[in-house]
């Protein structure tokens, strides 16, 4: 259902402001709920990506594809007609909250290679969770950036630093021969490759802050 006093955007350079601002609300968003105790439900999902399109096109903010709105494959995967997105989703929904059930909140890990296995654990959810979006693609808009900022809440949640990757340009080629390699060899290193060269490099940032910080105290 479109807003009340809802004005339409007129320009590509407007549609893009828009969106950066919703994207930007969006990660807020999900910062807040992974560090809540908030159940990551699928109406939860919904919540995020209707913060996300609510200014640009509320007629299909926080809600999934419906019949009649199909999508063109995406490159070696074709994500499933509307009228069963939604039954896809429950489908996905259940793996991933039995998954995320299993994992404690933080590594009591009494040992470096313990704590390793439970990062490991943590991204391969993460990383599981943003092929399942990028596979169903389950939104009219915004299924690429709607799977990263999954992917962040997950990591969040374990209060890992979330993930910096874009996948554009020469990037997006990179990235949906990763999806690819996930979806037909159900191989998802390349693509977690991808998160942790992301994640590598908010630390790094953070790292660089607090160096800038130190030479000025």
């Amino acid at each position: 259902m479109a807003k009340r006093n809802f004005r339409r955007v007129r320009t590509h350079s407007e549609r893009e402001e828009r969106e950066a601002a919703g994207f930007w609300k969006a990660i807020h968003l999900v910062k807040e709920i992974a560090e809540s105790q908030e159940k990551i439900s699928l109406d939860i999902i919904l919540k995020i990506h209707r913060v996300f399109f609510e200014d640009v096109m509320p007629e299909a903010a926080g809600r999934f594809r419906r019949a009649g709105e199909d999508v063109k494959k995406l490159k070696c995967i074709e994500p499933p007609p509307g009228r069963l997105v939604l039954e896809y989703m429950y489908s996905f929904w259940r793996e991933f909250d039995t998954r995320l059930a299993t994992i404690p909140r933080h590594s009591r890990a009494s040992s470096e290679k313990s704590r390793r296995k439970w990062l490991e654990i943590v991204f391969d959810l993460a990383v599981w969770t943003q092929h399942q979006i990028g596979a169903i693609h389950p939104f009219v808009e915004g299924n690429g950036r709607m799977a990263r900022l999954l992917t962040n809440l997950v990591l969040q949640r374990f209060k890992i630093k979330p993930s910096s990757v874009r996948y554009e340009g020469e990037q997006k080629a990179v990235y949906l021969d990763a999806l690819c390699q996930a979806d037909s060899q159900d191989d998802y290193e390349p693509l977690k490759e991808l998160v942790l060269q992301g994640v590598r490099e908010e630390y790094r940032k953070e790292e660089r802050w607090r160096r800038r910080i130190s030479k000025r105290s």
